[in-house]
């Protein structure tokens, strides 16, 4: 994800609990209802099928792939058909793609729709310097015109809902303009970061400008930014009106926050959080929906942050640590988690 293991953990909200919030299911079209309007950010080189497919199961109401080069769609270069790997169990998906050219992100739409996708969400808010540098991501923001001509492009070119995610500006907040504009192109659905792009990852998402989108615009529009429990999310709710809110960071290594969202919008109990064995349990399905997608090569490179994730901030993840320095096969990985469990179990 281009960020260090430390930013990879949000920031978490000390405040007083705010009252349970009802939320009905977000619907983009016929077939994209999000339900529960809780949504699973698209995150690169983590939201694969694997992930994906446990994050809809505890109770994502939509997920979304890693972001995908329209260009690359259209040459059907492997890697971009890689990533356009879409599973019917997963429905309701959204296929994230990045570009600025508009007749290429036009028929990168066209592919997507074909592949079976519930929607297509166009990246507007990644900040890193060597997506921006070449007009892609956030760099985009700071063009409004543009803004609208794309989506106007985009949304011509298809039947299924196209969406975009912002952030709340380059520098300065200019995302009602951003919105604004998306609306007149056609979009359905604004997804907001609350921080702008010079602001990266640091300090709190400002709620408020999310709050001042939601009053300016008709579409629905998705609240992201420091949500990783059912607190986080009802403040995302309550302070800001939004229709949905979008989990990033706070998933990484805590698919679980969806169910308890989910169960809280429901007006149920919250869920318990897992035992250890629950969650070697959910560790170790992780683990084998990676083998089965990926064989065991991949998965012995590719799974080591997600287990250290879920491990994070516990006496178990310096055990981790030293037993992922030599891990070839399943019975290693096994052997890496159980080490792990025992730990926090010698610990309580």
């Amino acid at each position: 994800m281009g960020l260090s293991f430390e930013q990879l953990k949000p920031l978490k909200w000390g405040g007083e609990i705010p009252d349970p919030i009802k939320r009905e299911a977000m619907v983009l079209g016929e077939d994209c209802v999000v339900d529960p309007p809780v949504i699973l950010s698209p995150m690169a080189a983590v939201t694969n099928p694997p992930f994906r497919k446990l994050c809809r199961e505890m109770g994502a109401g939509l997920v979304v792939t890693e972001m995908i080069y329209a260009r690359g769609l259209i040459h059907r270069d492997k890697k971009s058909m890689r990533l356009l790997d879409l599973r019917p169990e997963e429905n309701p998906v959204s296929v994230q793609i990045y570009g600025k050219e508009l007749d290429e992100l036009a028929q990168a739409c066209q592919i997507v729709q074909e592949a079976g996708a519930n929607s297509v969400d166009l990246n507007m808010g990644c900040p890193m310097k060597k997506v921006v540098s070449s007009g892609h991501g956030a760099a985009l923001l700071k063009d409004t015109e543009k803004v609208y001509q794309i989506f106007k492009s985009m949304s011509e070119a298809v039947d299924i809902p196209v969406t975009g995610k912002i952030r709340a500006g380059w520098e300065d907040s200019n995302a009602v303009e951003v919105a604004q504009a998306m609306e007149s192109g056609g979009a359905a659905a604004v997804t907001i970061h609350g921080r702008t792009r010079s602001d990266m990852y640091d300090g709190h998402a400002d709620l408020r400008v999310i709050s001042e989108l939601v009053k300016a615009v008709n579409i629905k529009v998705v609240g992201n930014g420091d949500v990783s429990d059912y607190i986080s999310a009802r403040r995302m709710f309550s302070v800001t009106g939004c229709d949905a809110i979008m989990v990033a960071r706070g998933c990484l290594g805590n698919p679980w926050v969806f169910r308890e969202i989910a169960a809280d919008l429901r007006g149920e109990s919250i869920p318990e959080r897992p035992t250890i064995e629950g969650l070697e349990e959910t560790v170790s399905k992780h683990v084998q929906l990676y083998i089965d997608d990926f064989g065991i090569e991949v998965t012995s490179r590719q799974i080591r942050k997600h287990l250290l994730w879920y491990f994070r901030d516990t006496p178990a993840e310096v055990v981790l640590r030293l037993a992922l320095k030599n891990i070839e096969t399943q019975d290693d990985i096994k052997r890496a988690i159980r080490d792990a469990c025992l730990a926090l179990k010698n610990d309580t």
